[in-house]
């Protein structure tokens, strides 16, 4: 095997970021993964219209992020003949994965009891955005809402008074797909014991819950962790984001507070503090926070971040700079470790795409192959299904495939 997951047969019927980037995962991994889109494509292929990025068929790169090393099939799921052409693909397949809501699957007859009884032994994957029960089961679920809004990071994950945290759409969607990822990994490994499919489900709100959770057990009436915090209130005054003189921005994170106090102090020029009691371990500096960090503001702001983080790194305290989005593509670390693919397009623009951020040993992903079209491959897929060019002009001409 070249790669782990060859022979595997997978349907994506999904949209936007989560259920894409989860077989996406599973394309790099080996698995034959054949894209269901209507005729016009999915909305995520305009996405780049909101990001300044193109949005051609040629030129597409937040498209091709998640739906790289697939196959495209464009369908008509309005008609009983493209019901039948999907449920062909499905009755063949090792896993299915969709996000569309559940109501309008049980009315194409998509749903898990209709496909159960077509394929056994398939993997049927759902992604929710807030689950089935509840008062808004019903809910269309997004990023940006559910991940974030419901969740208590919008609001917390700033200092207090500031405008609401507002991350680039995706990163929830992301975050989400792994999880996801692996329940329908965990269900093709039962199924290898047992012989027969099952149902997989995830949803957005909970994998926001899950990825928050020290936010949300310790901001419970019964803990009382305040949020949002005062920029000058740190639960770890060592733990905490700094400006330094060239106006960028650094982060250093030291967990053991009391026991590093005086190293960190002698880092920082700051001998005369050393020992200090009102300032030297977590209990007694909360009485004296804001005094303390006006003092690491002060001495941070003299020298300019890159000679701080040579003199944290020579101290072995971790510290990292608070880089630009822009600055990311070009960042050496990440390229020595083969985290881009770069893709140079006929307009001569040249993207650093992130890898799927998973290396084998004996198994090495070389292929990136671009989106392209809308239904770039429905012709070479029908065929391998039976249909004859022929049965493809027909169903183009009645518009149920392109």
């Amino acid at each position: 095997m070249k790669l782990p997951l060859e022979g595997i047969k997978v349907v994506e019927l999904g949209t936007h970021v989560v259920v894409p980037n989860a077989s996406r995962f599973l394309a790099d991994w080996g698995a034959e993964v054949i894209k269901v889109e209507g005729l016009e494509g999915e909305l995520w292929r305009i996405v780049g219209l909101q990001y300044s990025t193109p949005v051609t068929a040629e030129e597409n790169p937040l498209f091709a992020e998640q739906n790289a090393n697939k196959k495209f099939a464009a369908i008509n799921l309005k008609t009983p003949e493209g019901i039948k052409i999907i449920k062909d693909l499905i009755a063949d397949a090792d896993i299915f994965m969709t996000n569309v809501r559940l109501n309008s699957l049980i009315k194409l007859g998509l749903d898990y009891e209709s496909l159960e009884s077509v394929n056994e032994k398939l993997i049927y994957a759902h992604l929710s955005g807030y689950g089935y029960e509840g008062p808004d089961a019903g809910r269309p679920g997004f990023d940006l809402a559910t991940f974030w809004a419901r969740t208590g990071t919008m609001c917390d994950w700033v200092s207090t008074g500031d405008f609401p945290f507002r991350p680039p759409g995706g990163f929830g969607d992301a975050a989400t797909s792994v999880p996801f990822t692996a329940g329908v990994l965990a269900a093709l490994y039962a199924r290898e014991k047992t012989g027969k499919g099952t149902f997989v489900t995830s949803s957005l709100y909970a994998s926001a819950l899950w990825f928050n959770q020290v936010g949300i057990i310790s901001a419970a009436p019964q803990y009382g962790n305040p949020y949002p915090k005062s920029k000058m209130s740190p639960a770890n005054p060592f733990s905490h984001i700094y400006k330094c003189k060239d106006e960028e921005w650094l982060i250093v994170t030291i967990t053991n507070y009391n026991t590093d106090y005086d190293k960190f102090c002698r880092v920082l020029g700051l001998e005369k503090y050393v020992g200090d009691p009102r300032y030297n371990n977590l209990k007694t500096v909360k009485d004296h926070i804001v005094e303390f960090v006006t003092i690491l503001n002060d001495i941070f702001l003299q020298k300019d971040r890159d000679e701080w983080v040579k003199l944290f790194n020579a101290a072995d305290i971790v510290c990292e700079k608070l880089l630009h989005s822009r600055d990311v593509s070009s960042d050496p670390q990440a390229w020595a470790n083969g985290y881009f693919n770069e893709v140079t397009y006929p307009s001569g623009n040249k993207t650093a795409f992130p890898v799927v951020p998973v290396q084998f040993k004996d198994y090495k992903v070389e292929k990136f192959e671009l989106p392209g079209t809308v239904g770039r491959d429905t012709k070479e897929i029908l065929n391998k299904y039976g249909y004859t060019d022929a049965d493809f002009d027909q169903l183009a001409a009645k518009r149920i495939v392109k």
